[in-house]
């Protein structure tokens, strides 16, 4: 009995120890597999590269109007196609109002843009004083296709003081007067051999205003002549001066009281008294622009570019460009969009090369240039424009220079218009214009550099 009971017990145990293999060989079966899908989950993620880690992101910012006109957009595209793991963000802002609001921030070391543009060179001097911005002859830009010799003309001066290259050109413009050729010749304006016939002084371009300005039912439906009176008063003040003068300075420092200047100013005043000159630029800073684009204008005073933008609207043989009275030998306000990498940045090499590669593209400027007169600042970019209101503007940017830089010249530029607008609106006589513009240009600080 007790043989027959250690039997049963012996096959018990056996039994269990079997089952127990069993599962325990189960167990390490499942146990497996479920390594072995982590294992293969493992292989098929992708692994850890410099293509697959986060791309690096250069932040563009510029004035609104520039991320179409100057193909803003398409510069970055055409960058990042060519650059797998950079992403180039743009970002517009307002206007150049807003430009005083990076110096703070980027004194601290911090900012939301890698590479800016400015509307104009002498918006930018204020970042000089604080070293701000990073000096281009630091870097390798001027190598290769875009060495300095490669640049149209003097261009570069623009943006360089003390030989401190603080921006570069982007696109280059100058104030001249859009014409409309059929305006021009039903008024006996053109020429047997097709040429317009050059005012010589303001009073005769006042005249031809006149002639062309035409009232039915006492509204004007033909403007003879709109001047950017608005926004960019300064610019327009700028570019008569050194037409009518020949310089900006009187004893070294910019002034607005000449005999030449006061002529002027008192032309306009009766121009605008007498509907002649149109003040839609008071209120509206396009008005001029798009109302030479409507063919309702037969002269536009501010930049040249406008004839080529109006092309596609009033036929490319109705719009011409001619100089301001004297500009053909003094120059007149010659100006580049400029490009700027602060030093808070810490993508300035990266930055540097997407203004290299992309924002002197020839694609890019050349469309630039045709569709909105933006003129490359590359001369082998520069001849491909095939243009005659290219020639000429390039005529007048010849023998133009630039503002003089000062360091709170912004506060000219802010204020300008609301005094010129106050002269000729007869709040302010001449002799109080003139004195309020000259205490406000000796009041500003001119030492770009001085902390």
């Amino acid at each position: 009995m007790r043989k027959r009971l250690t039997l049963i017990v012996s096959i018990v145990l056996s039994f269990a120890l079997l089952v127990g293999c069993g599962n325990n060989s189960g167990n390490t079966s499942s146990n497996s597999g479920s390594k072995n899908a982590d294992k293969s989950s493992n292989e098929s993620a992708p692994i850890e590269t410099p293509s697959s880690t986060a791309p690096q992101e250069i932040r563009v910012g510029a004035d609104a109007w520039m991320v179409e006109k100057l193909k803003i957009n398409e510069a970055a595209k055409k960058f990042e196609a060519s650059h797998d793991n950079v992403k180039v963000i743009v970002k517009p802002y307002a206007d150049k109002s807003i430009l005083a609001n990076f110096s703070l921030q980027w004194s601290q070391g911090k900012t939301d843009y890698d590479v800016v543009l400015t509307d104009g060179m002498q918006n930018a001097v204020q970042f000089l004083a604080k070293d701000l911005i990073i000096d281009y002859n630091d870097t390798n830009f001027f190598e290769g296709a875009t060495a300095k010799e490669n640049f149209v003309g003097e261009v570069l001066s623009f943006g360089e003081v003390d030989g401190f290259q603080f921006a570069l050109p982007i696109s280059l413009e100058t104030y001249a007067i859009n014409v409309n050729r059929a305006m021009f010749e039903k008024a006996g304006y053109i020429d047997a051999q097709g040429n317009i016939i050059q005012p010589q002084s303001w009073e005769e371009l006042y005249e031809y205003a006149k002639k062309m300005t035409i009232t039915e039912g006492g509204k004007v439906v033909q403007q003879g002549m709109t001047i950017q009176w608005g926004p960019n008063a300064s610019s327009l003040m700028l570019a008569a001066k050194r037409s009518i003068d020949g310089t900006y300075l009187t004893d070294g420092i910019l002034s607005y009281d000449t005999p030449a200047m006061r002529e002027i100013l008192k032309i306009w005043k009766k121009g605008a008294d007498e509907g002649v000159f149109s003040i839609d630029t008071f209120t509206d800073k396009d008005a001029g622009r798009n109302n030479y684009k409507a063919g309702q204008v037969a002269m536009l005073y501010q930049s040249g570019s406008h004839a080529a933008e109006s092309a596609p609207l009033i036929g490319a043989d109705n719009v011409d460009v001619i100089p301001a009275p004297n500009a053909a030998v003094n120059g007149s306000y010659a100006f580049a969009a400029g490009v700027l990498v602060p030093r808070a940045s810490e993508v300035q090499d990266l930055a540097v090369q997407f203004i290299k590669e992309a924002l002197m593209d020839k694609e890019i400027q050349v469309a630039a240039g045709q569709e909105w007169g933006k003129l490359p600042v590359l001369e082998a970019n520069f001849d491909e424009i095939d243009a005659q209101w290219k020639d000429k503007l390039f005529e007048i940017i010849k023998v133009s220079v630039p503002t003089p830089y000062y360091k709170e010249y912004p506060i000219i530029d802010k204020n300008m218009p609301i005094l010129l607008q106050n002269y000729l609106s007869g709040k302010l006589d001449l002799d109080t214009f003139i004195k309020d513009v000259e205490k406000m240009i000796a009041g500003v600080d001119k030492e770009v550099f001085k902390k």
